[in-house]
């Protein structure tokens, strides 16, 4: 296996590795372990080139490392990205990964993500001790992470639109492990949901479900909703996009939602749409693991218990937005940067 370092400026370590015996094309990237070890899922998927693979993965790190600390866990910020099409996995190449990951020492620990599953992780542990969200501890965490964004887009409709749960309208982008639960627990509720997805075979099972309208992935956000919840790939809210939204608010399980953060962030503002921050709303995942390494063992209901903070949470961040005149996404790097970076001294 060849290793070859990034320097990038702003993070700790940066890897690409490329082994021919296994196919292996990957990229760990480490942002920052002042709060504790990196940590951060695996995700595979067809790039174009390693330039769009590096891009992603400096991007879901970063984002990682601010995810950690708004949820008040002691992990830094790493993720992982593998270049294949998901048909092309196999043993050899996540063993190879396992390698690739146990090459950090333990400043990089590995979880599940796009295309990986924890059965993925139980063949990547064989080659390395640094896996997270193993079957036999927290195991899948996407229901927790779903239970999240649950209550952060009930948080969002409720107190701040004052729109009860059971009188709105939810669209939501991707039908993947976390977006289908949330649509689960939406439905329950009495929400309105129309869905979008690539996947035919998840739309086939909800085309007889009265609850539930099918709209064309190409035009899920252009719904007239009162919260768009973006459940699939990154950069969905863009310029090209934002103007065409439908929705007095954003509240979903992507990670990296807004392509330009800044520009982004300051067009849905001028459009009058809430933005709830990704990587808070989506934190039930990591705080899922973070419940998994606790002395004690890992424990269902503390992890749902500390996961439906994110509510609390979020409503802190937006009295501090409005109080501070700033935007929701300002609010929340704030509060996270003054967790995880090293304050002056007097």
């Amino acid at each position: 296996m060849k290793l070859r370092e990034i320097q990038v400026d702003g993070y700790q370590k940066v890897v690409v590795a490329n082994d021919e015996a296994s196919g292996l094309k990957a990229i760990i990237s480490v942002h920052n372990t002042n709060l504790g070890p990196a940590v951060g899922g695996t995700r595979l998927y067809p790039y174009n080139n390693e330039d769009e693979a590096l891009e992603d993965v400096l991007r879901l790190s970063r984002g990682m490392t601010y995810k950690s600390s708004l949820a008040g866990i002691d992990f830094g910020g790493g993720k992982s990205v593998i270049i294949a099409k998901p048909e092309d996995k196999t043993p050899e190449l996540l063993k190879a990964f396992g390698q690739f990951v146990d090459s950090f020492g333990g400043s990089y620990n590995c979880a599940e993500d796009v295309n990986t599953s924890p059965e993925d992780m139980e063949i990547i542990h064989e080659a390395t001790p640094y896996v997270m969200g193993l079957n036999n501890k927290g195991g899948d965490p996407s229901p927790i992470t779903a239970l999240g964004v649950f209550v952060a887009i009930e948080a969002t409709l409720e107190q701040k639109l004052n729109i009860p749960l059971n009188q709105a309208h939810v669209a939501i982008q991707g039908l993947g492990h976390v977006g289908q639960h949330l649509l689960n627990m939406l439905i329950e509720k009495g929400c309105k949901v129309t869905v979008a997805d690539k996947n035919q075979k998840t739309l086939e099972t909800l085309k007889d479900n009265p609850k539930v309208a099918i709209v064309d992935p190409e035009n899920i956000h252009q719904t007239p909703c009162d919260l768009f919840a973006p459940c699939a790939m990154g950069g969905i809210l863009n310029k090209d996009t934002i103007g065409k939204l439908n929705c007095k608010a954003v509240a979903g399980a992507a990670n990296n939602q807004l392509l330009d953060e800044k520009e982004d962030a300051k067009r849905l503002h001028a459009r009058g749409i809430l933005y709830a921050p990704d990587y808070l709303v989506n934190a039930g995942g990591i705080i899922n693991v973070f419940v998994e390494q606790s002395k004690e063992g890992y424990n269902k209901q503390k992890a749902r218990q500390a996961t439906q903070k994110i509510a609390k949470t979020l409503m802190e961040i937006f009295t501090l937005a409005e109080k501070e005149n700033i935007l929701p996404s300002e609010a929340a790097n704030k509060v996270a940067e003054k967790r995880f970076k090293p304050q002056p001294q007097n």
